[in-house]
């Protein structure tokens, strides 16, 4: 699994996490009923999963369209003003410390080799690795999947306890618990310390939870 993949998981999960659960308990101290819980919660969650993963894929499509862009520019410039690309590939290899001597012999290879010029040239000027491509497509699928997944725990509760108040300790501790396996799994994917990470996205999940559920109290209350 590639660090972009994981990005969207985690992105998904905790969004789904935060907002199911500050939903459900701010509803539960409202005293809604069972029914208006059930509705109300699987209803955002499908909002949730709808938004978010169109959210992702434009956010995808777009960056990599720029970065098209960014290629497509330097083809452009690399075809038309060959001498002040070399220039610029000369100024980038002699800052990485290369000498003029070995500068001259990148610069003449990439002279007989058009197509690693430009991609040696958009990767070093402008950070872009066309083989690193995300697919809009996948990334939204992935994203919308994690919101589900991230949801469930918050929500499963209350399909099998009738009673909202007497549902949320469980709510909370399965929210809790989730929290921290999602830090534990990505410190063992990041090599970070386990115990820290987790803590630390039960830290943050708690917190959001918590002002999400102040608000939906309020909110309810006015209403």
């Amino acid at each position: 699994m590639n660090g972009s993949r994981w990005r969207e998981i985690v992105f998904g999960m905790n969004d789904g996490l935060v907002a199911t659960t500050g939903l459900v308990t701010g509803m539960t101290l409202t005293g809604a009923s069972h029914l208006t819980m059930i509705t109300a919660t699987l209803t955002a969650v499908w909002a949730a999963m709808i938004s978010m993963a169109i959210g992702s894929y434009l956010g995808t499509h777009s960056e990599v369209a720029f970065q098209q862009a960014v290629v497509a520019r330097e083809r452009w410039e690399l075809d038309n003003h060959p001498e002040e690309e070399l220039d610029e590939m000369r100024v980038i290899y002699e800052n990485y410390g290369f000498s003029p001597d070995e500068v001259a012999v990148f610069l003449r290879g990439f002279q007989r080799d058009p197509e690693l010029w430009l991609r040696l040239m958009i990767r070093d000027e402008h950070g872009v690795l066309p083989e690193t491509w995300e697919s809009p497509i996948s990334n939204a699928m992935v994203m919308a999947v994690a919101v589900l997944a991230g949801s469930i725990p918050p929500l499963l509760p209350n399909l099998v306890i009738s009673s909202p108040q007497h549902s949320l300790p469980l709510v909370l501790v399965l929210a809790g618990v989730t929290a921290i396996g999602l830090g534990w799994v990505t410190a063992r994917l990041t090599s970070q310390p386990p115990l820290r990470l987790a803590l630390k996205f039960l830290a943050l999940a708690a917190a959001a939870m918590l002002l999400g559920s102040i608000m939906g109290s309020l909110l309810g209350k006015v209403g």
